[in-house]
């Protein structure tokens, strides 16, 4: 008998907020992320709550490395929010479950939603359940409890699954097709299934172009024409707008490949910008998430590279555009021709060789 949601408590607010609190609001190192959590815990985190606090979304290792949803201090509100969204999206089987080995993912409350607005009447929950679930499931009162608190229309109440006050069947419409990760053990997708919404925003497209700054009206066409391609889920859209500002899936793919700046070797990565080497208003939404199109550097040295002041040659040596004084060059501690020992090569060479004829300033 497997278990859709890990049975640490109930994922209740208050629940919520305490692991959020625990968790380290910076990206680090998983072997420093898990020392602050058990200086912070006043229980054995790693023996089961963290298993919820995965199935939350609220941080994953991978490589070595730890990644937190929340990098500052949400008010209850916000997590309210956010866990409203999360039971929309929620599917199983994920990275955090065991067993559920003959179904594919699933979002729960989607299916749930799909098999009301078909029958236009409540639904005993336990057949439905035994069906979704190709069979019994355990800590079925968290699930329950689960959807019952955050679900903004459907609720489980007397054994059945129905609609909540004042709601009406047409309004299930939205929340039948939400997107899912259908690689059960992809804990990168699993994690940005549960974004934090913004509740000032109308529209998931507008909240992209939002998050977004600084860009020019030919990027804001292109985050346009993104949202609008049929054969991406929302979640790969957001990706690749988000890879704009070096964020999310495309960030934490360049720190798991490469890990510091190999110019300054500096490797705490709240002090490193990630950049796409072709730039991404160039770039095909495949290149725009394509680890290899990105290299890790300090500011000043991201800077240099993002104007086309200095670029790379596949023989890791250095190339500095002669719009550069000399005073600024030494000032550097850099020199043309040097060679960047540890600059990742493997799998860039065709994104330098743009870097180099499109970007470079001579």
């Amino acid at each position: 008998m497997a278990d859709p949601i890990c049975r640490w408590r109930n994922p209740y607010l208050h629940t919520v907020v305490e692991l959020i609190n625990i968790l380290p609001k910076e990206e680090m190192s998983q072997a420093r992320a898990r020392e602050i959590v058990t200086n912070n815990s006043t229980y054995d985190f790693y023996r089961t709550p963290y298993q919820l606090a995965c199935q939350l979304g609220l941080y994953h290792e991978t490589d070595g490395h730890y990644f937190p949803k929340f990098t500052f201090d949400p008010s209850e509100e916000e997590v309210l929010h956010y866990l409203k969204n999360w039971i929309i999206h929620y599917c199983v089987p994920n990275p955090y479950t065991r067993g559920f080995e003959n179904i594919e993912p699933f979002s729960i409350h989607a299916e749930l939603c799909r098999r009301l607005e078909q029958a236009r009447t409540n639904l005993d929950w336990e057949t439905v359940r035994d069906e979704i679930f190709d069979g019994q499931i355990g800590n079925n009162d968290i699930l329950v409890n689960s959807i019952n608190r955050y679900s903004p229309i459907i609720s489980i109440s007397g054994g059945l699954i129905q609609l909540k006050e004042d709601k009406t069947y047409e309004e299930l419409t939205p929340f039948l097709n939400v997107d899912v990760n259908t690689n059960r053990d992809n804990k990168e997708y699993f994690f940005d299934l549960f974004t934090i919404p913004s509740q000032n925003q109308e529209s998931d497209q507008n909240q992209d172009v939002d998050i977004v700054t600084n860009i020019s009206r030919q990027e804001a066409d292109i985050i346009n024409q993104v949202q609008n391609l049929p054969n991406l889920t929302q979640t790969e859209k957001n990706q690749i707008v988000k890879s704009r500002i070096g964020q999310g899936y495309f960030r934490r793919s360049l720190i798991q490949n490469c890990g510091y700046c190999p110019i300054t070797l500096i490797d705490d990565t709240r002090l490193l910008t990630a950049s796409h080497i072709k730039p991404w208003r160039d770039c095909t939404n495949e290149e725009r998430l394509n680890v290899n199109n990105g290299i890790l550097l300090t500011p000043t040295f991201d800077r240099l590279f993002d104007k086309g002041f200095i670029s790379f040659r596949n023989d890791k040596s250095l190339i500095i555009s002669s719009l550069i004084a000399e005073s600024n060059v030494q000032k550097l501690g850099i020199t043309e021709n040097m060679e960047i020992e540890h600059l990742p090569i493997t799998g860039r060479e065709m994104f330098l060789e743009y870097h180099r004829d499109v970007i470079l300033q001579n």
